[in-house]
C-alpha cells in the first residue's frame, strides 16, 4: 500500500461537497453554548494540558487554529501562548469567537473568515509561520492537499484530532430510522489514512486515543431547530422533514426536554514538521 492508496481511502464514503457557510452559521449558537466563560469544559482542559505536557504549547509560541468555530480552543490557547490566529468559514462562529476572547480580556487573538481550501500561504506570509498548527475535529483538513498545507504553515508542530467512532442516541435514530437517510460516517478511515500518509511522507506521528461520554439536554423547541438544521436532505420537503423530526422528539421527550447521550472515541495525533 502506497501513499496514493491512503489518499484515495481518505475520500471514500465522504460527501462530495462539504457543508457551507450557512450550515455552520445555523449551528453557531448551539456550538457557542458549550463555551462557559472562564471555565473550559473537560475536553478542552484535557487537550490544552496534553499540548502543554508535550511542549507543543508555551507562552512564546504562535498558534494557528483551523476551523476555530466560536473560539473554544483558541481562547484557551491564547491564555498560554503569545498569539493565536483562528480561521473559520462562518461569520457567526467568528462573531462568537471575538466576543469570547474579549470576555476574558485577551488581546492576542485574531479571527479571520477563511476557507482553508482557498488559503494561499504565500499571500498571507504563512509559510512556516506558526509554532503550532491545530485542527480539532475540523472539516478544514479533509484530504491530502489540506493536510500538506497545514504542515507547510508550521515551523514546529501540528496537532489534529478526529473521531474514530461516535454514537449519538437521538441523532442516529433520526437519521436512519425516521428520515431514512444513508448512514454517513464522515470520519471513516480519516485517522487511519492521515497516520499512514504522514508516516509515508517521513514524519513520525504520535497518537493517543480518548474516550468521552456526555449528555446534552435541549427543550423540544431547541432540539427541533438543532436537528432540523443538522439534517440537510432531499428526501423530504422542508416542512415534512421538520414534522417527522418534531413528532419523534416529542415522543421521546421527558418533561419537555430531549436528552441525547453521545459516546465518542477520538484520536489525537501530533507530529514535528
Amino acid at each position: 500500500m502506497d501513499i496514493q492508496y491512503f489518499t484515495r481511502l481518505w475520500s471514500e464514503g465522504k460527501a462530495a461537497k462539504a457543508s457551507g457557510q450557512t450550515f455552520w452559521d445555523n449551528r453557531a449558537e448551539e456550538f457557542n453554548k458549550l463555551v462557559t466563560q472562564g471555565s473550559p469544559d473537560e475536553r478542552i482542559r484535557k487537550i490544552v494540558g496534553f499540548l502543554s505536557d508535550n511542549s507543543l504549547l508555551s507562552k512564546d509560541c504562535s498558534v494557528l487554529d483551523i476551523g476555530c468555530g466560536p473560539g473554544r480552543f483558541a481562547v484557551e490557547f491564547a491564555k498560554q501562548s503569545a498569539e493565536v490566529t483562528g480561521l473559520d468559514i462562518s461569520d457567526k462562529m467568528l462573531d462568537y469567537a471575538v466576543r469570547n476572547a474579549e470576555a476574558v480580556n485577551l488581546t492576542n487573538t485574531t479571527f479571520i473568515n477563511l476557507n482553508w481550501d482557498d488559503v494561499n500561504l504565500e499571500d498571507y506570509g504563512w509559510n512556516k509561520r506558526f509554532d503550532l498548527v491545530t485542527a480539532i475535529n475540523s472539516p478544514g483538513i479533509h484530504d491530502r492537499i489540506t493536510l500538506e498545507k497545514m504542515i507547510a504553515a508550521s515551523k514546529g508542530y501540528c496537532f489534529l484530532s478526529n473521531f474514530i467512532d461516535r454514537i449519538d442516541s437521538v441523532q442516529d435514530i433520526l437519521r436512519t430510522e425516521i428520515l431514512k437517510l444513508e448512514e454517513v460516517r464522515f470520519y471513516s478511515n480519516t485517522i487511519y489514512s492521515i497516520f499512514n500518509i504522514l508516516w509515508l511522507t517521513g514524519y513520525y506521528p504520535s497518537i493517543t486515543y480518548v474516550d468521552t461520554d456526555r449528555e446534552t439536554v435541549r427543550t423540544v423547541e431547541e432540539a427541533c431547530v438543532y436537528y432540523g438544521t443538522l439534517f440537510e436532505t432531499e428526501n423530504y420537503p422542508g416542512d415534512e422533514k421538520n414534522e417527522l423530526i418534531r413528532r419523534y422528539l416529542e415522543e421521546i421527550s421527558v418533561n419537555g426536554c430531549v436528552i441525547e447521550k453521545v459516546q465518542t472515541k477520538t484520536a489525537w495525533i501530533y507530529w514535528k514538521v
